[in-house]
C-alpha cells in the first residue's frame, strides 16, 4: 500500500508541475505575441543657414521609443550639393554624446545640400534627409528663402521591420514610415528595389499593414543588399522619399 501511495504522488507531482508548465508557456506565448518591437527614430541636428569656409557640427539623435540608443553600431552623414547626388561624399561619426552622434564639416561652396543621416541600430536601418541651405544660395528650383521653408528639419524618416528575405521565395518588405518624427498613416507608399548588380528598379506597390507600416512582397532573386526608395505621397501634398536598404540571403535550413 505504501508503494502505491508513493507512486501516486509522483504522478500527482509531475501532473502539476506539467500544467504549472504548459501555463507558463502559454502565458509567455502570449506575452510574446503582443510584444511589437518598436522602430529606432532619427532626429537629425543641422546647422541653420551657416557659411562656406566655416566648420559646423551635423548631428542626429537616435532613441528607440523612450529610449536613448547609445549602442548604435553606425553612423554614417552622406552629404551633396543639389544636383549632384552622384558625387557624395559619407563620413563616418566617431563622436558620441549619450545618444547624440556627430562630425564636424566645413561647407566649402555656398549652395543648397542634402545630408542623409545613416543610422544603423539594433538590427534595423533608418535615414532621414535634411536640407541645409549654405550661404545666399539659389537653386532650380527657386531661392534660398523659398527652399527655407520646404526643406525643414526632419523630411522621411523609413526603418525596415522585415527581418527574414530568403532568395527565391515570396518575402513581405515592411517599412515603417515617419515624417517629421510622426508615424505617416494613410499615405499612398510605393517602393522601388534596385539590385546589387544595378539595372532597372523593380516597383512594389504596397498595403498599411499596421500603423505607418507599408508592407509589399517581392521574390529576390538574388542574395545581397538592395537599395529601397520609398516614395510617399498624400491628399495634403506630401510627395518625398527616402532611401535605405534591405537584405536578401540565400535560404538555410539551420
Amino acid at each position: 500500500m505504501k508503494g502505491l501511495y508513493a507512486v501516486s504522488a509522483v504522478i500527482l507531482t509531475a501532473g502539476i508541475l506539467t500544467a504549472c508548465g504548459q501555463g507558463a508557456e502559454e502565458e509567455s506565448g502570449t506575452g510574446g505575441e503582443n510584444t511589437e518591437v518598436q522602430s529606432i527614430g532619427v532626429k537629425p541636428d543641422m546647422p541653420d543657414n551657416p557659411e562656406s569656409g566655416t566648420e559646423v557640427e551635423l548631428a542626429a539623435s537616435v532613441t528607440q521609443g523612450d529610449e536613448a540608443v547609445t549602442d548604435a553600431d553606425e553612423v554614417r552623414f552622406e552629404i551633396w550639393k543639389d544636383g549632384a547626388k552622384e558625387n557624395s561624399e559619407e563620413i563616418l561619426s566617431e563622436n558620441r554624446e549619450e545618444n547624440r552622434y556627430s562630425i564636424p564639416y566645413t561647407f566649402e561652396e555656398e549652395g543648397v545640400y542634402h545630408v542623409t543621416s545613416h543610422v544603423t541600430a539594433r538590427d534595423m536601418h533608418n535615414m532621414p534627409t535634411t536640407k541645409v541651405t549654405v550661404g545666399d544660395a539659389e537653386t532650380e528650383s527657386g531661392n534660398s528663402e523659398e527652399n527655407a521653408d520646404t526643406g525643414g528639419q526632419e523630411q522621411l524618416g523609413v526603418t525596415v521591420q522585415s527581418q527574414d528575405i530568403t532568395v527565391g521565395q515570396p518575402s513581405d518588405v515592411s517599412v515603417k514610415v515617419q515624417h517629421e518624427g510622426e508615424a505617416l498613416t494613410g499615405a499612398d507608399v510605393t517602393f522601388d528595389l534596385q539590385t546589387p548588380q544595378g539595372g532597372s528598379a523593380v516597383q512594389l506597390e504596397t498595403e498599411e499593414s499596421g500603423t505607418g507600416v507599408y508592407t509589399g512582397t517581392h521574390i529576390f532573386e538574388a542574395a545581397g543588399e538592395y537599395t529601397l526608395t520609398v516614395h510617399a505621397q498624400t491628399e495634403d501634398g506630401l510627395n518625398e522619399h527616402a532611401e535605405t536598404v534591405v537584405t536578401a540571403a540565400e535560404y538555410s535550413s539551420e
